[in-house]
């Protein structure tokens, strides 16, 4: 029996092509035999159909791998190394057990799950560090560590090439590798590299991606990052990095296919504008540049949020808080210019459209914002955007732009700032990486675009195929290199393997006459077009097998790729590859007084990667590049024709040389491939495509690697492994235990026949693909005979033992079932005695359910009737205590009112009686007034008290001065105040529209804070001003309290001294003319009560006019002083007399003074002097009081209830006709302070 009858076997598993599932399992219905003509299968969905055959057997379907083969780690370790095996072996491992990554020899294989996964923690990174490729789980981190581990070892060059189609996570793949690298070889120096390393992320991603119809975060350039280590005792530190940039789609800033967005730093700027005023920006939704794709927003992603990370990060990488606020600027200009509306224009006096020229209105705002944020002349920017200049050897000609012309200037112009913009940044991260210490060697990362197919491709899609292409190549040449180099190792013989060779596509690509040589001469033509460049290509590029032309019409070609057959559309070739710019636009910008954009402007494109490449040009020493069936050639490229200096570098001759010096770059490496897969176009997690996937594999190499792989020797195993798996094949006299690579040999030499199918190495048995798989199916069917013997002696085994339990089962049961008959006898009988106790228990149980509701209903009956003869009792007792209630307030009323009446009788009598004795003893204290003395002792403090009266005047006066100007200052603050309010309810009705007046609301702000400075020092004064009037009042009311013990004193000593002057008194009485002096001093008596009066009444509405301007909210009060004390004391009651004020206000000094005042004629002179000055001050007091009411004017009652209140309340008096005025009289001494 051969191998393909041992292999191709009843039941065997097989894969055969499926329509929608690309590849289908099915099983063999019966065995093959060689020469026949089908095979019966039966598919998973279990339909039967039969698989034709040649008559030599070469169209066998492929099998499928053994089980313990299923969900390897890597991909070459399968038996059968082919493109079903290959699928099938990453959908379980994707879909059953969540595993995204897998190795392919030296490629990983990594799958987008569009899911977070907790893979790249700093404890993975720990787990993977010091590991080798294999140890563990498929990781990037464990590529990274192998990478890092040969540069410790070796101290070479390395590089990671990141390859996939949009979406396949080929940013984050690279970002985590420099997350390991950064981790591992970060150091605790002041510098943070790896910090500054890791921030770059966020600021390329805001820059350099954007929303795509298959990726939210799409990477729209290809980036090279070179990461520098310096070797420091044996160990690998970073030192810093460089980035190197490819081909910026600058498309994208003018125009996004639908379901598309722009870059993602424009959104974020428009998300934060809050903290931007001065960029005048809105809604993303209102910029053309902005709106095209229609899909503005991401889900779960936060524009604002994103928007400070890369802020943040620009300050960690050394952006300045003046670079980052000019670059926003530029941003938002970009934005801005967008907005310019081109408009129609029309001939000078006719509504006819000028088809040839166009308008931009001088007062659009989007134009003079444009202006203001570039510090540009708008007038200039309008004017060369309907312009153009065509130069002569000798003049120039101005020539209108029409509105197509005009627009694409605008977009020209957007595209080239953003563009220098993006140039810029990466040099200043360069900058900021690059500390320029001298490096030992470097790990280069490259994020690099994938194949690209779309329903029409431009010529940015031929430039990401074209790299493609060149890195495809690469590692083609790498692939086949490193499997000769496991061949020599292993020292056993080799043919040349033959693989796939792309040379002659990029023949057609770069090739003189080549495609970008034909479009570098059109574009140098002087009209040229994407028609007559077609036609060329038609015409010189037949002859490459992989070109081929349109069936219909010249606007299209297509390219025969390693992947696929693309069809390019001509259309906007020739312009992107010129990639022009009026030279008067960037003129404009170039004398900006910006000094950001002047620097933007002026920088030239530079291949930094070619730079470093001539500076380094030192290669690893030992490196053979071997190629398979031709002479590799030592010029990837030919030379191309040097543009003459007036002639600027077009994009696709700058891309073919970036791409020459990164392929070379490469070269010079020891490169480590990861390639990612999108599993589907839904974003969905762990969902599985299988048409998408294997276009995929195709794409990006992994088959070709499975096929050079299986053209070889692709299962390898160890001599240990080998001899432990399959020791079961070789007969006992055939093993050796001291020589297991002999042991080996035995059996593969036993089994394998054909010596072609393996060989022995010096450390591993090498295998033909299927062979590892025969040898498990020999393995399968010797354990399945043994196991058939093994089975025959255990069945016996088991059917013994189960007879003699079957007999010992029998006899249980029937033990068993004599014993329930007896049970249940038993049970019948017990049952029939509970039946009467139940009986018996249920009937009494009836009779006192039956009792029990009679007890109940009587209870209730006698309830409801001592209820309703207590509530009759209730409600009789209730009325008659109401009744006795309503007794007793009558009886108390008519008690009380008696009561009042006989109160009131005894009142007027006690009132008669005093005002009799009180007429009594004024009638003598009179006598007594007529005194010479007595007079004396009343004129003694009069000059005094007149002195401390103008003293209080003019206090009064001082104060109501300074309440006057504070009532002024009271007005101005409230005008101000009214002021301040108009000018907020103005400032909120204008605030929309007055963006562009802000000097105006800074000065009004300014202002406004003055006035508040201000209005807080009037509150601090008035505060101070509070504070004084309280430390005043402390004062007067420590001298009342001075003048009251005084008063005590002088009455003391006035009692002490009125015995022994009593005789002296009446000796003067006789020799004075009593008449005369008593009628000169009951005038100056009764004149000075007047003016008092007078002055007292001054006195209050001068308060009261201080309280109305402010002067209540200092805590001002009524004090009763020596001019206005109350006269009323024991000896004068309801009269208006003088005496007892003059005896309580006397001052103790003057009393030793009585002798002098002999002279009655000199006292009446002084009074009458005394009383002249009271007059004038009453007539100033007077005048005071009309200016105050003419600028009040207070009403009659409203001056009434100011004095009385300014009183102490109602007006007392004079006479006394109530028992109220007969005890005050009683009491003795009264006068207030």
């Amino acid at each position: 029996m051969s191998s393909e009858e041992m292999l191709y076997a009843k039941g065997a598993k097989i894969w055969i092509p499926h329509a929608e599932l690309v590849w289908e399992s099915a099983t063999l219905e019966e065995s093959y035999r060689k020469g026949a003509g089908f095979l019966k299968i039966q598919t998973e969905s279990g339909r039967l159909q039969e698989w034709k055959l040649k008559p030599d057997g070469s169209n066998l379907p492929p099998l499928r791998n053994p089980a313990i083969l299923v969900g390897q780690n890597d991909l070459t370790t399968l038996s059968y190394l082919h493109e079903p095996g290959v699928l099938y072996n990453l959908r379980v491992r994707f879909c059953e057990r969540q595993i995204i990554y897998t190795y392919c020899g030296i490629i990983l294989v990594a799958i987008n799950p569009y899911a977070d996964l907790p893979l790249y923690g700093p404890n993975i990174i720990r787990a993977y560090r010091g590991h080798a490729m294999g140890e563990l789980e498929p990781h990037i981190f464990a590529l990274a560590e192998e990478a890092y581990n040969k540069l410790e070892r070796e101290n070479c060059n390395l590089s990671i090439i990141v390859s996939g189609e949009s979406g396949a996570g080929k940013t984050v793949s690279a970002k985590y590798a420099m997350r390991y690298f950064a981790a591992v070889g970060g150091s605790e120096s002041e510098t943070q590299v790896e910090r500054k390393v890791l921030a770059s992320s966020p600021i390329m991603e805001a820059f350099g991606n954007a929303k795509t119809t298959r990726n939210d975060n799409s990477s729209r350039f290809g980036k090279f990052t070179k990461l520098l280590f310096k070797n420091n005792m044996g160990v690998m530190y970073l030192q810093g990095a460089t980035m190197h940039t490819y081909l910026l789609e600058k498309s994208r800033v003018v125009y996004q296919a639908q379901g598309e967005r722009n870059y993602h730093i424009f959104y974020q700027l428009c998300a934060a504008r809050a903290k931007y005023p001065e960029l005048v920006l809105d809604h993303q939704d209102k910029y053309e540049f902005l709106n095209m794709g229609g899909a503005s927003d991401i889900e779960r992603v936060s524009d604002a949020d994103q928007f400070n990370d890369t802020v943040q990060a620009m300050t960690v990488l050394g952006f300045s808080i003046q670079q980052i606020a000019d670059i926003v600027k530029i941003l938002a200009g970009i934005l801005h210019l967008g907005n310019i509306e081109v408009c129609k224009k029309y001939k000078d006096g006719s509504d006819e459209e000028d088809t040839d020229s166009c308008e931009i209105f001088q007062n659009n705002m989007h134009l003079q914002v444009t202006g203001d944020l570039l510090k540009i002349n708008p007038d200039e920017l309008r004017r060369w955007l309907l312009m153009r200049k065509i130069e002569s050897v000798n003049e120039y000609v101005l020539i209108p732009n029409n509105i197509e012309m005009a627009q694409a200037a605008r977009d020209a112009l957007a595209k080239h700032i953003y563009a220098k913009l993006f140039q810029y940044i990466v040099n200043v991260l360069n900058k900021s990486l690059n500390n320029g210490s001298k490096q030992c060697s470097f790990i280069g990362v490259l994020d690099i675009y994938g194949f690209e197919t779309f329903e029409v491709n431009s010529f940015e899609q031929f430039c990401i195929n074209y790299a493609n292409e060149k890195l495809q190549q690469q590692f083609n040449q790498h692939v086949f290199k490193l499997e000769q180099e496991e061949y020599l190792k292993e020292g056993i013989t080799w043919t040349m393997i033959d693989f796939y060779d792309n040379q002659p596509c990029i023949d057609l690509i770069e090739s003189r006459l080549g495609v970008l040589d034909l479009l570098d001469e059109e574009c140098r033509m002087p009209r040229g077009s994407d028609d007559s460049w077609a036609g060329k290509l038609i015409e010189k590029c037949a002859k490459f097998p992989h070109f081929e032309k349109p069936r219909f019409g010249t606007t299209s070609f297509f390219i025969k790729h390693f992947s696929d057959t693309v069809e390019y559309d001509v259309n906007g070739f020739l312009e992107k590859n010129r990639d022009t710019v009026s030279k008067e636009l960037t003129n404009v910008l170039a004398q900006s007084n910006m000094s950001l954009c002047k620097q933007v402007m002026v920088l030239e494109d530079v291949d930094t990667l070619c730079t470093d490449a001539n500076k380094n040009t030192t290669t690893l020493g030992g490196r053979v590049v071997i190629s398979a069936n031709r002479k590799q050639q030592l010029n990837e490229t030919r030379r191309r024709v040097v543009p003459s200096k007036q002639h600027k570098k077009t994009v696709g001759s700058q891309f073919q040389e970036s791409l020459a010096s990164l392929i070379s770059t490469l070269h010079a490496t020891t490169p480590h491939y990861v390639r990612c897969i999108k599993p589907n176009d839904d974003k969905i997690a762990f969902k599985w495509e299988t048409a998408k996937i294997i276009q995929q594999l195709r794409a990006c190499g992994v088959l070709e690697t499975v096929r050079i792989s299986a053209a070889g020797f692709p299962s390898r195993w160890l001599y240990l492994d080998f001899y432990m798996r399959y020791q079961l094949l070789a007969h006992r006299a055939q093993i050796d235990k001291n020589d297991m690579n002999q042991s080996c040999r035995n059996i593969v030499l036993k089994w394998i026949p054909d010596q072609d199918k393996y060989r022995f190495g010096n450390t591993q048995i090498f295998f033909r693909a299927g062979q590892v798989a025969f040898l498990e199916q020999v393995r399968a069917n010797l354990r399945k005979k043994y196991i058939t013997i093994v089975q025959s002696v255990v069945r016996r085994f088991i059917h013994r033992r189960r007879y003699v339990r079957l007999q010992g089962v029998i006899s249980g049961i029937q033990c068993h079932a004599r014993g329930y008959l007896a049970r249940m006898r038993v049970q019948k009988m017990r049952e029939a005695r509970a039946a009467l106790i139940l009986s018996k228990y249920a009937k009494g149980w009836l009779c006192r359910r039956r009792y029990l509701r009679l007890r109940h209903s009587v209870a209730g009956i006698q309830q409801y009737a001592r209820g309703m003869l207590a509530r009759n009792k209730f409600y009789a007792m209730r009325d008659h205590y109401r009744a006795v209630q309503i007794q007793r307030f009558v009886r108390g009323v008519l008690a009380r009112r008696a009561y009042q009446k006989r109160r009131r009788d005894i009142i007027i009598c006690q009132a008669a009686v005093r005002r009799f004795l009180a007429r009594r003893k004024f009638r003598g204290m009179k006598k007594e007034a007529k005194t010479i003395m007595h007079m004396e002792k009343k004129y003694m403090g009069l000059e005094n008290k007149i002195i401390s009266m103008q003293q209080r005047i003019d206090e009064l006066n001082r104060d109501n001065s300074n309440l006057k100007h504070k009532t002024s200052e009271i007005s101005v603050l409230k005008m101000k105040l009214e002021m301040k309010k108009n000018l907020e309810l103005e400032f909120k009705n204008i605030k929309a529209a007055c963006l562009d007046k802000d000097k105006l609301i800074e000065a009004l702000n300014k202002q406004l804070e003055s006035e508040r400075d201000e209005k807080m020092q009037l509150l601090e004064e008035n505060g101070h001003t509070q504070e004084e009037w309280q430390q005043q009042k402390q004062i007067w009311c420590q001298e009342n309290v001075e003048l009251r013990q005084q008063v005590d004193s002088m009455i003391e000593m006035a009692k002490s001294v009125q015995s022994t002057q009593r005789i002296q008194e009446e000796h003067l009485l006789t020799a004075i003319d009593n008449k005369e002096l008593n009628e000169a001093y009951q005038r100056a008596i009764k004149d000075k009560e007047v003016i008092e009066n007078e002055n007292y009444m001054l006195k209050e509405e001068l308060s009261r006019l201080g309280q109305q301007n402010g002067l209540s909210s200092f805590g001002m009060h009524h004090v009763r002083s020596v001019s206005n004390a109350s006269s009323q004391n024991e000896d004068d009651v309801g009269y208006a007399s003088a005496r007892n004020t003059l005896d309580i206000n006397r001052q103790p000094d003057l009393i030793n003074k009585s002798d002098s005042f002999l002279d009655s004629t000199s006292i009446v002179v002084k009074l009458r002097s005394i009383l002249e000055e009271e007059k004038q001050k009453h007539r100033s007091l007077l005048e005071q009081y009309v200016k105050l009411a003419s600028r009040n004017k207070p009403t009659e009652d409203s001056f009434r209830s100011a004095c009385c209140t300014a009183r102490g309340g109602a007006p007392k008096t004079r006479g006394v006709h109530s028992t109220e005025g007969c005890s005050l009289a009683t009491k003795p001494n009264l006068t207030l302070f």
